[in-house]
């Protein structure tokens, strides 16, 4: 196994890895077994430490190719890059490559449709490789109807569904994100998905809710689609913890239902801090709703965040730090850049001080307990 050069960590050939593990629903156990390797040596890839034999990253492209994660009519252009990235010390087999994608497999439609809306940028993403494998699953290859991703604030429901409508994006035919922080009415959002879902500009939306959502189904139904509603809870009670809609938006549970118990080819995926009442009966190992609770980072992952925040300590203190609060990595961002602006980076003298709930944390915790 090579080692990536002067010790240093590359990452964005270790995310290049991972996204395309997830994309063929695979866990790090699951392809070792595969190629042949340890679970660490997958490890290690992803990390950025070090880079597979020319062999192993064959076998894992073939892997790739087979499962159609790279976007359609791209393979060859996706291929090259990787093994650039791998800083292989032999040139990429062109007829082996020519022989790999002249094999029969299945066909993707050309490329997606995508509305990217207000979903937020994800430069760096940090571990979340079971989450990922357990969402591609679901989403890609079971077809579920509505897949929700639960958790605290700031613990990266977002990032981890932005990262996943990139990798499953190639799936569907349409692809559609919209925020619901600002609590938008139901018949506003209907409006806005029907107008991306049609082929052609509607001239005219039916008035009534009914026909409303009898519309929708229908375009869920004539096309493969995948619709992300993220930040759910703003349209749920605050205080109570019981998911129910607030009031004014009791419409959004029935739009939950219906897209949940009728008939389709696509899926509603939702992110929010609660899970939302209407869905819970529906929810179940053999239904097509299907929940992931999202918990903090584990203790590799949260390393990570702080090291690439550049700060001073042993691995004790980084443990310690992330262990405190919770793996979050919203409150490790703004713990990390205190411990930057008020103790030179030093993570000790910060751990020292009585107080580690403040400003911008607790405002967070606030957040989430008046949920």
């Amino acid at each position: 196994m090579k080692r990536s050069s002067y010790g240093e960590r590359d990452y964005a050939f270790g995310q290049m890895m991972l996204t395309l593990r997830t994309t063929i629903g695979l866990t790090q156990a699951g392809l070792a077994e595969r190629l042949g390797v340890s679970r660490r040596a997958v490890a290690e890839w992803e990390a950025g430490s070090a880079y597979p034999k020319a062999e192993h990253l064959k076998a894992f492209l073939a892997l790739c190719v087979r499962a159609s994660a790279f976007p359609a009519g791209r393979e060859t252009e996706e291929i090259r890059t990787l093994w650039r990235a791998a800083h292989q010390k032999i040139l990429l087999d062109e007829l082996w490559l020519h022989g790999l994608l002249g094999a029969p497999r299945p066909r993707l439609a050309p490329g997606p449709r995508v509305d990217w809306g207000e979903a937020l940028a994800v430069p760096t993403f940090y571990d979340r490789e079971q989450e990922m494998a357990t969402l591609t699953r679901w989403v890609a290859r079971e077809r579920r109807r509505v897949v929700s991703v639960l958790g605290l604030g700031g613990i990266g429901k977002s990032a981890l569904v932005v990262t996943l409508m990139h990798q499953v994006a190639p799936h569907f035919e349409v692809v559609i994100w919209r925020s619901l922080r600002d609590a938008p009415s139901c018949e506003a959002l209907l409006d806005d998905c029907l107008q991306v879902l049609a082929s052609q500009p509607l001239r005219e939306v039916p008035t009534s809710l009914e026909r409303r959502l009898g519309l929708l189904l229908e375009h869920l139904r004539e096309a493969r689609a995948l619709l992300v509603l993220d930040n759910l809870e703003a349209l749920l009670e605050e205080g109570e913890g019981t998911g129910r809609m607030r009031a004014g938006y009791e419409d959004y549970g029935r739009l939950l239902r219906q897209v949940a118990q009728t008939e389709h080819q696509s899926c509603l995926l939702l992110t929010s801090r609660e899970k939302p009442r209407d869905l819970a009966a529906l929810e179940g190992s053999r239904t097509p709703v299907r929940s992931l609770r999202l918990e903090g980072l584990d203790a590799h992952a949260s390393e990570q965040l702080l090291e690439e925040r550049e700060l001073v300590g042993n691995a004790p203190g980084r443990e310690r730090l992330a262990e405190a609060y919770g793996g979050n990595p919203l409150a490790l961002k703004i713990v990390a850049q205190t411990i930057v602006e008020l103790f030179n980076g030093e993570i000790a003298p910060f751990l020292e001080q009585s107080e580690l709930i403040f400003g911008g944390v607790r405002e967070l915790l606030g957040e989430q307990f008046a949920r």
